[in-house]
Parts: structure tokens; C-alpha cells; sequence
């Protein structure tokens, strides 16, 4: 079985679609609120409230709720959605959700990274790039979505450094890898550092110094102009190391 809360909500099993038969928008909603909280069992009433959101739930709610669960048991069997005032989706053998995969694979590389083990580094920062990179339950705009996909930046940004780096230790051909990503930070934050050293590295590594320095004067005018602040030590010594190879 496999589950993707990362771009479009998909629930599939032995590769045919188990999501178009769960109930409505609602049984939808409910298999992604505990595939993405499945540390611990989620009370039934916070289920409830979940799924009635933006509206608040009526009289009548538990009840729709039970038949919502009764069709949603059904149609995710083998899977199962376990307990009664507390509930957890319990997976079969084998199974896997995106998200928890990107983070493992996140986990992991940053590990392999902090061995020198730079290809497993590569392997596993490209894994957890391409499910991060997706949003986080499109179409679903409840509260709870929303600081999940706040929460998840950070984790694609790491990934995305880790990537970077790696590709610069390989080299060679991965070189153009580390320069797209770290334009993709530099410009997802342009007041963070660390995107900007990226790519200061990775287009000297490629032979043009000239556009490097020229990354740092854009960090240093735009640190300036919003912050009132200089690059910090470790931009400024890549910046006198590449004025000190250029002389």
C-alpha cells in the first residue's frame, strides 16, 4: 500500500486506487490527517472537529463521523484504522507514506553527510528533495495543512542544502546540480546565507569566479539595503579566498 500526501492525495494498493472509493472529501481528509499523525492516536472528537472545519460540528456530527469511518475502514482494508475514542491507521507490511519516507531519507542523508559519505548523501537529499518540493495536500486548505506545509519548508531547504553540498564534494557533472539548487534557495530566502555560499562555490567549481564574486556583492548590497548588517564571517572568508585566487 502507499500513500502520498505530497501533490495530489493518492491511496493505492498492489498499484490499483483505493482513494476513489473512500467517502467524499471528508474520508479523504480523514485517511491524510492520520496518515500524517501516525506517532500517536488521535481522539475522536479532535477527528471530528478536523473534518467539520471551517463549519462547526452539529448535534448530529458523531454520527455522520461513524458512517465516515465505517466506509472508510472498508475501503482502505488492509489497512486499518484502529481503536474507538482514540484512532490510528495502522498500515500493512510494506506499506509506505511519502512523507515519512522524505524524512527518513532526509535523516539519512544528513548522516551519510556528516560520514563524507557523499554519494549516499546525494542518493538520499535527491529522495527527500522530490517529495518535499511538492506541495503538502493541494486543494485542502485547513488550518492544520497550512502549518503543516510551514513546518515542511525547512525540511526541503535542508534537503536541498544537502543536495547542493554533496553535489559540489562529487563534482563533475554534479556540479550544474549544486548551482540549481542553491538559485533555488538563494531565491526562496534571499536574506539567508547559506544559499548564496552554495552558489558562490558552485559557480567558482565550474571556472567563473567573476559571476561568484558577483554573488556575494548581491548578498552583501541586499544584507545592507534590508538589514543593516554585513555578511557574516564564513561568506567573507569564501569572498577573500576567491579576490586572493583571482590575484
Amino acid at each position: 500500500m502507499r500513500i502520498q500526501l505530497h501533490g495530489a492525495f493518492v491511496v493505492e494498493h498492489d498499484g490499483r486506487p483505493v482513494d476513489a472509493r473512500l467517502p467524499g472529501r471528508r474520508g479523504r481528509l480523514l485517511v491524510a490527517y492520520l496518515a500524517a499523525h501516525r506517532s500517536a492516536a488521535v481522539d475522536r472528537s479532535a477527528l471530528i472537529e478536523v473534518l467539520w472545519r471551517p463549519g462547526v460540528p452539529d448535534p448530529g456530527a458523531p454520527r455522520v463521523f461513524d458512517s465516515v469511518l465505517s466506509k472508510t475502514r472498508g475501503a482502505l482494508a488492509p489497512a486499518e484504522i484502529r481503536g474507538r475514542s482514540g484512532l490510528r491507521l495502522v498500515l500493512p507490511s510494506g506499506a509506505s507514506v511519502d512523507s515519512d519516507r522524505a524524512a527518513a531519507a532526509l535523516h539519512d542523508a544528513e548522516s551519510a553527510a556528516g560520514r563524507g559519505d557523499w554519494r549516499r548523501a546525494w542518493a538520499q537529499a535527491l529522495s527527500a528533495v522530490f517529495v518535499t518540493q511538492r506541495e503538502f495536500l493541494p486543494g485542502f486548505d485547513d488550518e492544520w495543512v497550512q502549518q503543516r506545509r510551514a513546518e515542511l519548508r525547512p525540511a526541503h531547504d535542508r534537503a536541498m542544502t544537502c543536495y547542493a553540498e554533496a553535489c559540489l564534494r562529487l563534482g563533475g557533472a554534479e556540479l550544474t546540480g549544486a548551482e540549481r539548487c542553491a538559485r533555488r534557495l538563494v531565491a526562496a530566502d534571499p536574506l539567508a546565507e547559506r544559499g548564496h555560499l552554495l552558489l558562490m562555490r558552485a559557480l567558482d567549481a565550474q571556472g567563473d569566479r567573476a559571476a561568484a564574486l558577483a554573488v556575494f556583492a548581491r548578498l552583501q548590497r541586499t544584507l545592507r539595503d534590508e538589514l543593516g548588517i554585513s555578511p557574516g564571517p564564513e561568506a567573507a572568508a569564501l569572498h577573500r579566498a576567491l579576490l586572493r585566487d583571482t590575484g
